[in-house]
């Protein structure tokens, strides 16, 4: 587990920014505001984190908790768009240092634990720490022992069924367990965004806040919808995101609705696969294709990631739907920017996913157009990285680099004829998967055992 405590659009977004520093405490509005965060560049982003902490340090002692809990939820946002995991254990220490001001102001210690576990969900989101997600329900629990305002009540709430969801998701498939906890999940959903909606209708927090919840929502239907090949369930999340859709401007909201569009299109493109449509595959890809030209790696990294990543991945299953290899290149057009729009997070498990399904797509195109040459010099390109890697230092670049050479060595043996190729990517894949195991990915082991299955099933 990470420790995170002791105790654990492109489009007119300048414009909406206009006067926002006024004042000396834009770094207090910008926190108490998710919405304002939003349209703030991360490198005006991280100057706010600076002015804030230097607040909160130079802050009187009954204003000093309210300051650190400011800071920490700046770091938090900075944290949840680039992955680095110094910036989230900088925000978990302030939250900390929060709880110790706050001393016996039983508020202030709610609001505080609500802020650790928005941290530590976060960490079990970014990092696949599901320990994190355990301790962030425990830290939920103590707050709801603790006098909670309304607000604080409904964000703790909806923390607490975006986590149920989360679970959810990580049971489906296991008999009726993963049926029951995910109807449990949406309803908590469902309620928590309605609760949300009145406060935000009062007046007293954005409606954005309703959205990202709505946005756990559909995730959980769409995660669902393809573990039970259930078309109802792909259908709901579609119309819950078509209503967010119409709902949310990108120039003012442009994170929240870079996750909705992002779920719609992936939602469209699992209707399609289920459905055998390939239409509703490539209106999946005009959302997706949309997303990506207006994200910024530069504004947040792992959400154009995301968008890039999504978008390959669609490209690559309708160019298998329409027999079409122009789209296999389209895709890898998208994975590449996915991958370096998280150079600098090399710990984050999507970086490790990203580049294996761009190694996969890189293998099916050539070996559709029975392209050897472009698989030999994949092969002498991962060879060269495993070089320059070590896995004692970095266990998890080199494992994902061992699974994209096993795909490269499956496609090579399919071309040409197994003359060792398979039984080498049997070890890359084992000794992968030694690793995924040891780190607790779920995703990635599943990955590399379904890979290991399928090699040995041709050995």
């Amino acid at each position: 587990m990470i420790h995170f405590g002791k105790d654990a659009g492109r489009r007119n977004i300048q414009n909406p920014l206009a006067g926002l520093f006024a004042g000396s405490a834009s770094g207090d509005r910008a926190a108490a505001d998710p919405a304002m965060m939003q349209l703030l560049p991360l490198m005006a982003l991280r100057t706010e984190a600076g002015a804030s902490g230097l607040a909160a340090h130079r802050a009187s002692r009954g204003e000093a908790a309210n300051a650190f809990l400011a800071h920490a939820a700046i770091l938090r946002e900075i944290a949840r768009r680039t992955g680095e995991v110094e910036t989230l254990g900088r925000a978990a220490s302030a939250v900390l240092r929060a709880r110790t001001l706050a001393a016996s102001d039983r508020r202030m210690q709610a609001t505080a634990l609500l802020a650790h576990a928005q941290i530590l969900s976060l960490a079990a989101t970014l990092f696949g720490d599901n320990a994190a997600a355990d301790v962030a329900l425990e830290r939920l629990t103590e707050a709801a022992d603790l006098p909670l305002d309304p607000v604080t009540h409904a964000r703790l709430d909806a923390l607490a069924a975006s986590l149920l969801a989360r679970a959810a998701l990580a049971t489906l498939g296991v008999a009726d367990r993963g049926a029951a906890s995910g109807q449990a999940a949406a309803s908590a959903l469902v309620s928590a965004a309605r609760t949300l909606d009145g406060l935000a209708a009062l007046g007293k927090l954005d409606d954005s806040e309703a959205h990202e919840v709505r946005c756990d929502h559909a995730e959980l239907l769409i995660g669902a919808g393809q573990a039970a090949k259930d078309r109802h369930k792909l259908e709901l999340a579609i119309t819950l995101l078509e209503d967010m859709h119409d709902a949310l401007d990108a120039a003012y909201r442009p994170l929240t609705w870079s996750r909705a569009e992002i779920l719609r299109g992936q939602a469209l493109a699992a209707l399609g696969d289920l459905a055998g449509e390939a239409a509703a595959i490539a209106e999946g890809s005009v959302v997706l294709t949309a997303v990506w030209e207006e994200s910024l790696a530069s504004h947040s990294p792992v959400d154009a990631a995301r968008a890039g990543h999504a978008l390959g991945l669609v490209l690559q299953s309708l160019g298998e739907a329409c027999d079409e290899d122009a789209l296999f290149d389209r895709a890898i057009g998208a994975f590449g920017p996915a991958l370096q729009a998280l150079d600098a997070a090399p710990l984050l498990p999507l970086r490790s996913i990203v580049a294996n399904d761009g190694a996969a797509c890189l293998a099916r195109r050539a070996e559709r157009r029975g392209d050897l040459p472009s698989l030999i010099r994949a092969e002498e390109a991962f060879r060269e990285t495993l070089k320059t890697q070590s896995a004692a230092a970095d266990p998890l670049a080199w494992a994902v680099t061992q699974v994209a050479l096993a795909r490269i060595y499956e496609a090579e043996a399919d071309l040409r004829g197994d003359t060792g190729e398979r039984a080498d990517a049997a070890f890359a894949l084992a000794s992968a998967l030694d690793v995924f195991a040891e780190k607790g990915l779920r995703s990635l082991s599943e990955v590399a055992l379904t890979a290991l299955e399928r090699v040995k099933a041709h050995a």
